[in-house]
């Protein structure tokens, strides 16, 4: 074999070589995509009855780090996750993080807050038009054992600015801090509720 076939040859395998790497880069799934909701400032206070610990549980279907979405117009009972966008942990964890931020004990108050989040989903009225959905059931806790003194449902939408996952995000976290903002006006009125506001104080007093 003569010196040009061999470089001609060796130009082919190179070609071939070059363009394998190609598709393989070609074929590469890209990055997922981690998103959280950020880090909140406190909400302003009016109460006395600030929980000295915030507890925030899910079910099942809500305990893993799945960024779900339903269609409502379309499949209205079926859950769906966008495959690749993904929340940095469980959203219990994240409601969690952000109420104790933005709802901070200030040591005058022993009892707890428990949330038990039922919903927490991007819903889809129409295929280009969606809101967050954050539903949870608020109960305020004796300081020892789990007797209840007060529990309220809360239901707060927030419409998404745009229709993808990212959208979705902005949503939930104007939503999460709605959430936390509610809680504060319902603990304050507690506080100053006529029939058993004292008494619930008593209760929490340290």
């Amino acid at each position: 074999m003569n010196s040009t076939a061999r470089r001609c040859l060796t130009c082919l395998a190179l070609s071939f070589g070059l363009a394998a790497c190609g598709s393989l880069n070609g074929n590469r799934s890209p990055a997922t995509a981690i998103y959280d909701l950020g880090l909140p400032d406190a909400v302003p206070l009016q109460g006395t009855l600030l929980p000295a610990s915030i507890e925030v549980r899910a079910p099942s279907w809500l305990a893993g780090n799945a960024m779900q979405y339903r269609l409502e117009y379309a499949q209205p009972s079926q859950r769906q996750a966008y495959a690749e966008s993904r929340w940095a942990s469980p959203p219990a964890e994240l409601v969690e993080v952000g109420l104790r931020r933005m709802l901070p004990p200030d040591g005058r108050s022993a009892c707890r807050l428990r949330l038990d989040l039922d919903e927490f989903t991007q819903v889809y009225g129409t295929h280009d038009g969606s809101q967050a959905l954050v539903a949870a059931r608020a109960e305020l806790l004796a300081p020892r054992g789990d007797t209840v003194l007060a529990r309220r449902d809360l239901r707060i939408t927030e419409v998404a600015p745009r229709p993808d996952a990212s959208g979705g995000v902005v949503a939930h976290r104007t939503a999460s801090r709605r959430l936390a903002e509610e809680l504060a006006g319902w603990l304050a009125g507690i506080a100053s509720a006529p029939n058993g506001g004292d008494a619930i104080q008593r209760a929490c007093a340290r």
